[in-house]
């Protein structure tokens, strides 16, 4: 009975698994179809681009219908072949794996039909302008596509295709949402003028119902794609480049806004390089109307969160974080060039301090910037420093101009004190010690004379810096300590620049012209003047904790002066001595053609100086005038005492040629000392004092006219005023060149030649005497041998 219960078993056993094994073959079989089907389908419509009548429905339907079964057959083998099929494992184990590939060949329908249906949900939410739908579909294909459906999805060509299908829609879908922004926020930049460079820039924001829910879905397609933050970011270097660039850096600049038609209008002109910055007050006003009209049109889509889910960025933010920082900087510039540079001006500019503050709290309510950022709040509460700083900088800039004017435009410079009285030594300004030496300088009275500067003439423009510099103390002494103390290195600074600019800037100019040279030497000397004391006059009303004294500038400035004065002499000495050569030392000026050359070069070294007479007379102080042609004449006679002195052979023609030709700057030498407006003026005093070697001149030519008596009464047996102005070597040598060897000139020879060694000889007893070190005694023995 019980064998006949097994094979009974066995036999409905067998035949359930015959019914099963039939079902999954049916099963293979419509898969296979549906394979087909489905590959036919994406094929022939994303690679062949074929219109197909069957829809993605009935695919899916179909895949459904397929999974239904599987779940059935599945059930089946599962509860009821299982517990049948104990003694036969391997039967089970081939409808098992039968079952698993069917399977997985159902679960790649699967997916690809729910690709093709979210591709198909995307096509037409992009068509019916639903962007936000799009935008989760495409992004639902891209997380699908991400995901290995099998091990081997290399190998299904269809992905592929699908993979690339769903590229191009997600790249005509960024494209239709950047056409839909262009559509809703318009640009319109057209230039008036080639030739004025006048630009009208016009912008659009479409504000109904319908734009404004068209925008908020394309915010949140660009949102969700990551590519909101660089669509704003554009938009507001648009927003900066043709409207709030030229509204606050351009004076000139005409803004037209129309919340109406939600419309901004601005007109200018680019490249304007003689615009101004606009006033704050209209820049603040402008700048509000602007950000309320775009806050009400689209920046306010989602400031707050969107039905509790996700919380979309704030446009405004968006918009600040991307202009919010050069905004500012524009701002502090055009701030910066508002600030007054007179105190008087200074008091209405705290009307504007204001505004900043409430524009700088507003734009924080509406998220423009953090509540972080400080920028323009700090910038601006230190209004004191940014007035000293523009103060300091308009007279660094006023007196760099003038440094850069011609300064051959001159004005006189009278003997009185200019610019004020010097104010009194206080009596409390020291301890015991310095009071004493005040008692003293009270009792001993100076001269009249004492800080008065020379009549001279000085550079209209240095005069001009001078007065700045005395203006600038003066406001300084008015002003609060922080920025006295500024405006007095300003001061200070000023004449630093003066020690730089104006070397440089006028320094060929200087070299060439000796005129020039002479009034910037007296520029120097007048500021150095001024500088003694310009700090004692004002001290009592600066700051204690500064040194508020400028006399460490006046050697820097006397010595610049100075020198470029002593390059001008070097400079006209080149230029005498170049004259000189033409003399060719004075050698046989008997003959017609060298004393023609050397009276020439005589006449044009005589020339030179009528023409410095004329440059630098009116100009410099009487007494450095003479100063400086004293000692030009005294360089010019030098080098032609000298050139005469070594000549071997003198004759008599030659001799009174040469008493000719320095006769010439004898008799006009005089007359570059003479002073019309100068009373008391002694020339003869004058030469002798200014050209040293003037008396050796004279008795050079002397020699040339005397006789022999005549020069040995002059030397005197060394103690005449030949003996003063030349050694008796020089003398024999002239002697020796102007006459024949005589009886009578070699005793002359002799005589002169003995005194000289008799006095040599006093000398050096005279020294040894007193102690007094001398050079050696190897000469002396030798005089005395």
């Amino acid at each position: 009975m019980a064998s006949f219960v097994t094979e009974v078993l066995s036999s409905a056993g067998k035949l359930e698994t015959q019914e099963i094994q039939g079902k999954i073959e049916v099963l293979n079989k419509k898969l296979t179809d549906m394979k087909m089907q489905v590959h036919d389908s994406i094929h022939q419509q994303y690679v062949n681009f074929l219109p197909r009548l069957k829809t993605a429905q009935t695919l899916s339907d179909n895949v459904g219908s397929l999974s239904k079964e599987m779940t059935e057959v599945a059930d089946k083998i599962e509860n009821e072949i299982k517990s049948q099929l104990n003694m036969s494992t391997g039967v089970f184990q081939t409808l098992n794996t039968q079952y698993q590939e069917a399977s997985e060949v159902l679960v790649v329908l699967d997916k690809i039909v729910q690709i093709q249906n979210t591709l198909e949900s995307a096509t037409l939410a992009n068509k019916s302008k639903d962007f936000a739908k799009a935008a989760e579909a495409l992004l639902e294909i891209q997380v699908s596509l991400s995901k290995p459906i099998t091990e081997d999805d290399s190998e299904i060509k269809i992905l592929s295709a699908l993979h690339e299908e769903s590229c191009v829609q997600k790249e005509k879908f960024l494209f239709d949402l950047g056409d839909q922004w262009k559509e809703l926020i318009v640009w319109d930049v057209s230039k008036v003028s080639e030739k004025t460079g006048e630009i009208i820039c016009k912008l659009k924001l479409e504000k109904d119902a319908d734009s404004l829910e068209s925008l908020r879905g394309i915010v949140m397609a660009m949102h969700k794609f990551g590519i909101l933050e660089s669509k704003m970011k554009h938009f507001g270097n648009q927003l900066l480049t043709y409207i709030l660039n030229p509204l606050i850096t351009d004076s000139d600049c005409q803004v037209a806004i129309s919340p109406n038609s939600s419309t901004i209008q601005v007109r200018y002109i680019s490249g304007n390089k003689q615009s101004t910055y606009q006033n704050p007050k209209e820049v603040f006003s402008n700048f509000g109307n602007i950000l309320h009209l775009l806050n009400d049109c689209f920046l306010k889509l989602f400031n707050v969160d969107t039905g509790g889910k996700q919380r979309y960025p704030n446009l405004m933010e968006l918009l600040g974080g991307a202009i919010s920082s050069k905004v500012l900087e524009l701002i502090k510039e055009c701030l910066k060039a508002a600030i007054p540079i007179n105190n008087s001006e200074l008091e209405s500019f705290k009307d504007i301090v204001l505004m900043t503050d409430t524009v700088h709290y507003k734009w924080v309510e509406i998220h423009f910037i953090p509540p972080s950022n400080n920028v323009l709040v700090d910038f601006i509460q230190n209004i004191n420093v940014l007035f000293a700083n523009k103060k300091c900088q308009a007279i660094l800039e006023r007196a760099r101009k003038l440094m850069t004017t011609e300064i051959h435009n001159t004005v006189k410079v009278s003997s009185d004190r200019p610019l004020g009285e010097l104010p009194p030594l206080g009596p409390d300004s020291g301890g015991g010690k310095k009071k004493r030496k005040l008692d003293l300088a009270n009792e001993v009275h100076l001269s009249s004379n004492t800080f008065r500067l020379p009549e001279c003439h000085i550079s209209v423009c240095v005069q001009e810096l001078m007065n700045v510099a005395y203006d600038t103390l003066t406001e300084a002494t008015e002003s609060s300590e922080q920025c006295a103390i500024q405006l007095f290195f300003a001061v200070r600074n000023m004449f630093e620049l003066f020690c730089s600019v104006i070397p440089t800037f006028h320094r060929d100019s200087l070299l060439k012209f000796p005129q020039l040279s002479a009034i910037f030497h007296n520029n120097c000397m007048f500021i150095a003047h001024h500088l003694m004391t310009l700090g004692h006059q004002f001290s009592k009303n600066l700051p204690t904790n500064i040194s508020s004294t400028f006399v460490d500038l006046v050697p820097k400035v006397r010595k610049l002066g100075a020198e470029h004065f002593l390059q001008q002499l070097a400079q006209q000495k080149k230029i005498m001595t170049v004259y000189l050569e033409g003399a060719k030392g004075f050698v046989n000026v008997s003959d017609e053609q060298v004393y023609f050359d050397a009276e020439k070069s005589i006449k044009q070294t005589l020339f030179q100086f009528q023409h410095l007479q004329k440059v630098w007379q009116e100009v410099l102080p009487g007494s450095i005038y003479r100063k400086a042609v004293g000692t030009l004449m005294n360089g010019v006679i030098s080098d032609i005492v000298a050139s005469i002195v070594i000549l071997e052979d003198i004759s008599s023609d030659d001799a009174k040629h040469l008493g000719s030709l320095l006769t010439l700057i004898q008799d006009k030498a005089g007359g570059l000392f003479e002073a019309s407006d100068e009373e008391g003026i002694n020339v003869k005093v004058e030469l002798q004092r200014n050209v040293p070697k003037w008396l050796r001149f004279g008795e050079l030519i002397s020699i040339l006219n005397a006789s022999l008596l005549e020069i040995a009464d002059r030397w005197a047996d060394g103690k005449g005023p030949l003996a003063n102005e030349f050694s008796a070597t020089e003398v024999k040598q002239m002697i020796r060149a102007l006459f024949q060897n005589t009886e009578r000139r070699a005793n002359i020879l002799t005589k002169i030649n003995y005194s000289w060694v008799t006095h040599e000889l006093e000398e050096f007893s005279y020294c040894k005497e007193k102690n007094v070190n001398v050079e050696g005694e190897t000469r002396v023995n030798h005089l005395v041998d």
